[in-house]
């Protein structure tokens, strides 16, 4: 049986909606710019890749509509544009990495983070106790 040893634990957040496993991150572009954001998103791991609000991008100095185009479907079918851009990520415990995030063109009601993330770190739930959990990757 497979062992997995994490350095880090979260409680979920308690929103309006709910409570969910929610990490704040720092969004900054990938080419080097002192502009940077603090973002909450949503652990989603049934969403393949991440996504996050188009209007963030202005507060790290990106253009929404410099973006290649991607669709993103959801699970009730509905389709949404977004603009796709290299951003690194930073968080104090999961550390620093580059990734290709979408970012909607019109609103969404929150930003996620998917298995392009999870892609870069090991990550844990216990639904039941209302925890993550997380291992940087080396």
């Amino acid at each position: 049986m497979a062992t997995v040893t994490y350095a880090h634990d979260f409680p979920y957040r308690v929103t309006e909606r709910g409570t969910f496993p929610m990490v704040q991150v720092t969004l900054r572009s990938a080419h080097g710019d002192d502009q940077a954001i603090d973002v909450d998103a949503y652990l989603d791991s049934g969403a393949e890749r991440s996504l996050f609000q188009g209007a963030l991008l202005s507060g790290i100095g990106l253009n929404l509509f410099d973006g290649s185009l991607k669709r993103y479907q959801s699970v009730t079918g509905t389709t949404l544009e977004a603009r796709v851009h290299l951003v690194r990520i930073e968080h104090e415990q999961l550390g620093e990495f580059e990734l290709e995030i979408g970012f909607s063109v019109g609103e969404i009601a929150r930003s996620l983070l998917g298995r392009d993330f999870f892609d870069r770190i090991q990550v844990g739930f216990r639904e039941h106790h209302q925890m993550f959990f997380v291992e940087s990757s080396p």
